[in-house]
């Protein structure tokens, strides 16, 4: 989906060219297991120990983390660690205060045995594959059990291998030669054994060996101990950290172009707008990368090549590229530059409306990266130019595809729309409990205001819009309900130079209708299907979710204030600013408006069977520009359009108050 593909990206420019050190440079030790998940413990909302349901939920995600498609291992040599008996759960704890791990150590040794077996059978598969000429097109098919047989595994392995081969055959127009088959197979089997090196390190000494399978089954077992203690805390190696850091920062050094292997070589997939490559003119996206500073990349894995472009910035590189289609080479050099990632910040348009505009806001998320660029300006000095372009009849946020980021820039900018009061609560696992307030009495927007959710609009995204819907300031627009994240994690990501990379759960959050946002999620005033709708999306699909609860905010909040009075003057009660019922008192002539314009768009109803799997045709005599709509769900963003309509209607109604009020 395209959320998962921008995550996709901005994870992969920090890999690839970010100016950290490698994975290597700390090799973890058993010791350092019960020291970090010491740590874990200590934060984490619930689970306080080392007990047997994290051993048991530990074993399960060590062996989902290896083989999540069940194309690997046998359900007789799972069974045993799926299915640990109390005296073998009794052990693994007892060995954990001893900083051993021999229960885990049996497991990683099975997983080798299964990788050894894997690529023996997928040999023989593809010397079968190699020799048939034509591939039909299989379902993908996901495997809710191991496989009970050697037999049923080749089965399996078969299917998804020969479901790549049809879909290369279907790009090269039905028909591939031998030589594209060999390039598949060798990149699919460059793949496999990627992810096979994290079990079987290969090309050391024994000495080597030693110290990096401790590393790898030190890190996996971190990994596995830190994802059973709830569905969001989690284990970070250092490059992983790295992704995430970008992510958060929206900023990286390097040269800004991303990187992917494919059948002919590594090359060029994009390139970031404002980086040096973008500036330079002189790379292409779909250029295959030859050299690195000289150094050819013929036998280079694409490890090899991500660790070569690192560097400080100011540095120098120098890449021979080519282009695909040609057989000319060419030279680059480029400087590794700061790059502030602006494709992933706030954008905006307006368009006209009486003697003014309707603004259109997309916000993908609450980013800082602690030197200026931040969600909360960038937000409000859109609002200032969206002013500036005549009166700002309503406002749109777009707000789908925002899976969260900073709680401190979603406290900003809520309080951009109220002038006072609580807008998040934050409870902790020893019953203490914090608010975060918007105080300066300041409104940079008040008029008709909606939020475009989505099923996938989670965390930070929840709050701004559960505290906006609390208090009056906004109505929500979307999916029947967002991702249902309402728990908090205090992190060492974005501490550079902390010894252990993690997140851990220690709270849950409230706004200030003492909802949790936790399973359920923000509930939309008016109902509008996304491209999400039809997928099981959200907290209720994830393993070990916290719980939902309820907050009663002005006991909670009363009996803070006789314990800490001082820090609480009057200006700051949370019921100063109070709910404000013009928009809510709309919401029946709203929705049934909404209503009778979707069932009557023939470019959403399209839209609709499209995402449910269904057929779409136009009927005859459309123009082409009609029949473009729907094939395509419509040239225009149905949704936002749709946005833009209620906020035409709460103008007009709100006109009509004014009128009967006077």
């Amino acid at each position: 989906m395209k959320s998962n593909s921008k995550f996709f990206i901005v994870c992969l420019l920090a890999l690839i060219f970010g100016g950290f050190s490698s994975s290597y440079s700390k090799e973890l030790r058993y010791p350092d297991i019960k020291q970090t998940m010491q740590k874990m413990f200590a934060y984490h909302v619930e689970n306080k120990s080392f007990s047997p349901l994290v051993v048991k939920r530990s074993f399960k995600i060590y062996l989902e983390q290896f083989d999540p498609d069940r194309l690997y291992l046998l359900k007789s040599e799972v069974d045993a660690f799926i299915n640990l008996s109390q005296r073998d759960v009794n052990w693994v704890i007892h060995q954990y205060h001893q900083d051993e791990y021999e229960e885990y150590v049996k497991m990683d040794l099975i997983i080798q045995k299964a990788i050894l077996r894997h690529r023996a059978i997928r040999a023989q598969i593809v010397t079968e594959l190699l020799e048939q000429e034509q591939f039909q097109s299989v379902q993908d098919e996901r495997y809710s059990d191991f496989a009970k047989s050697e037999a049923e595994l080749k089965r399996r392995m078969k299917k998804k291998m020969v479901k790549l081969l049809s879909l290369r055959q279907k790009r090269s127009e039905n028909s591939l030669n031998s030589n594209r088959k060999v390039k598949i197979v060798a990149l699919l089997e460059k793949r496999l054994k990627r992810h096979e090196s994290g079990y079987i390190p290969e090309g050391l000494s024994r000495q080597e060996y030693e110290t990096r399978i401790e590393h790898l089954r030190s890190l996996h077992i971190l990994k596995s101990l830190a994802k059973s203690l709830d569905a969001h805390t989690a284990y970070y190696d250092e490059e992983e950290a790295v992704e995430l850091r970008t992510a958060l920062k929206k900023q990286f050094h390097g040269i800004g172009v991303i990187l992917r292997e494919g059948e002919d070589g590594i090359y060029v997939a994009d390139l970031i707008t404002g980086g040096p490559a973008y500036n330079s003119k002189e790379i292409v996206v779909g250029d295959l990368l030859l050299e690195i500073n000289g150094m050819t990349l013929e036998e280079a894995s694409f490890e090899d090549v991500l660790e070569k472009l690192k560097g400080d910035v100011g540095t120098s590189v120098k890449l021979t590229l080519k282009n695909r289609s040609g057989k000319d080479s060419r030279k680059v050099s480029l400087k590794r530059e700061k790059i502030i990632l602006n494709q992933e910040r706030l954008s905006y348009s307006y368009e006209p409306y009486a003697d003014g505009v309707i603004g259109k806001i997309t916000l993908p998320g609450f980013y800082d990266n602690g030197e200026g660029v931040n969600a909360e300006k960038d937000l409000r000095e859109a609002i200032k130019e969206l002013k500036s372009k005549g009166h700002l009849y309503g406002l749109v946020i777009d707000m789908r595809e925002n899976s969260g980021g900073f709680l401190t820039q979603a406290v900003k900018i809520a309080g951009l729309f109220i002038t006072n009061g609580v807008v998040v609560i934050s409870k902790y696992a020893d019953g203490e409990i914090r608010y975060m307030r918007d105080l300066d009495g300041k409104m940079y927007y008040q008029g008709p205001l909606l939020l475009l959710t989505s099923k996938a609009s989670a965390s930070a995204a929840e709050i701004v819009a559960q505290a906006l819907q609390d208090y009056g300031a906004a109505l929500v627009v979307g999916d029947e309900r967002t991702y249902g994240k309402g728990s908090m994690q205090y992190q060492t990501v974005t501490e550079e130079n902390s010894k252990a990379f993690f997140k851990v759960t220690v709270g849950r959050y409230y706004t200030v209708s003492g909802r949790s946002t936790q399973i359920e999620g923000v509930i939309a005033d008016i109902v509008v299907p996304t491209v999400f709708s039809p997928y099981k999306i959200g907290e209720r699909y994830l393993e070990y979710p916290l719980s939902s609860d309820q907050l009663d905010l002005r006991k909670s909040f009363e009996d803070n204030a006789k314990q800490n009075y001082r820090s609480f003057p009057k200006r700051q009660l949370p019921y100063l600013y109070r709910k404000d019922t013009t928009w809510t008192s709309m919401l029946p002539t709203l929705k049934a408006n909404s209503q009778k314009r979707l069932a009557k768009n023939e470019d959403f109803q399209c839209f609709l069977k499209k995402i449910h799997g269904k057929k779409c045709s136009t009927a005859s005599g459309k123009s082409l520009r009609q029949q473009k709509r729907a094939s395509d769900h419509g040239v225009d963003d149905l949704h936002v359009r749709e946005c833009v309509l209620i906020l035409k209607d709460m103008i007009y109604l709100k006109s009509q108050k004014t009128s009967e009020d006077s």
